[in-house]
């Protein structure tokens, strides 16, 4: 009788413990249909003013009157995007965190040195809204007029001639690396962090060549010419840009800006975000925002989105492999 007393006083706390979270799973929970209730904070893993920022910034604001919720961006920048993404990713899976999400720190980062998060397991993948128009530029005063003119001189003067990315290990610099490698020519990249030193670096004359985004305003103005545009098909805006591809470049590259969240978000809430923020995608004021940023609107939803991003991530080290680039 003792001893029974005993394993009852060890039990008994257990079955507390137990029965307190069976109701809270049971009541606790929000329910799906009545998301969202509450604020949603949306997290961009980089600094104010970019691309990725303000267009995340635009769709929100518009998703959230969709919503009925204010959707607050908040700015968490550091180790090149994985402090904000690792913060989405140890959110509560309630739906009321997500976050902007793009090629450079989900498919390529994890490849090339330790993250805290693992892309294929711990997010809840919403909806990918645009691409990123990557554009090779040169000062209009250069001696190149094609990409080819251009390659064929680093072709001649191994190692004499430089490129510039936004930033090292991003996606304009594995795309470059991977033309270098299939062309067997030597290109010294000139690293920089951020679009800002990347436009003054290039404008300055301190690099013969650049590959990204941030150089698309000053074509217009006729300070740099484009050679080529990292794209499935020529870009109305400059139609007598060619793709690396109809240079013959077969690189198998996919760019990608979306909106995640933390892994087992309930799938009705996942359709509830991925329905306002396509209202927002789909309104005529985004695609008039998007062309001057050099972001390509493209849509896919929340399983052709993360269908994807595992492709890209598994073709992604492959490919850095072959570059010598992967492993940490």
């Amino acid at each position: 009788m003792e001893e029974q007393k005993k394993i009852s006083c060890r039990v008994f706390p257990w079955l507390m413990i137990l029965f307190v979270m069976f109701v809270n799973l049971c009541f606790g929970a929000e329910d799906p249909t009545k998301f969202p209730t509450n604020p949603i904070t949306y997290i961009v893993p980089w600094p104010p003013g970019g691309s990725g920022d303000l267009s995340s910034r635009k769709l929100a604001d518009f998703a959230s009157k969709v919503l009925g919720q204010p959707i607050l961006v908040v700015n968490k920048p550091g180790g090149g995007g994985v402090i904000g993404t690792y913060a989405i990713s140890k959110a509560d899976a309630d739906g009321y965190t997500i976050g902007h999400v793009s090629q450079s720190c989900a498919v390529i980062t994890p490849h090339v040195r330790s993250v805290p998060f693992d892309t294929q397991k711990n997010f809840t993948f919403i909806m990918q809204y645009c691409e990123y128009l990557y554009t090779f530029c040169v000062l209009v005063d250069s001696p190149w007029k094609t990409f080819k003119e251009f390659i064929e001189d680093a072709r001649k003067n191994p190692g004499k001639l430089t490129y510039c990315t936004p930033g090292p290990l991003g996606g304009p610099h594995i795309f470059m690396e991977q033309v270098i490698l299939a062309e067997n020519v030597q290109l010294k990249h000139l690293p920089v962090q951020g679009d800002a030193e990347m436009v003054a670096k290039h404008l300055g004359g301190h690099v013969d060549g650049s590959f990204g985004v941030p150089l698309l305003p000053h074509i217009p103005t006729g300070k740099v010419r484009a050679l080529a545009v990292l794209t499935g098909k020529r870009v109305e805006t400059m139609p007598d840009v060619p793709t690396f591809s109809e240079l013959g470049y077969k690189i198998d590259f996919t760019t990608f800006v979306g909106i995640i969240g933390p892994a087992g978000i309930d799938p009705r809430i996942v359709k509830k975000l991925h329905d306002a923020f396509k209202k927002a995608y789909d309104d005529p004021s985004f695609k008039e925002f998007s062309g001057p940023w050099g972001l390509i609107p493209i849509h896919r939803d929340s399983e052709s989105f993360k269908a994807m991003v595992i492709k890209e991530f598994d073709r992604m080290g492959i490919a850095l492999k072959k570059l010598g680039l992967k492993g940490y």
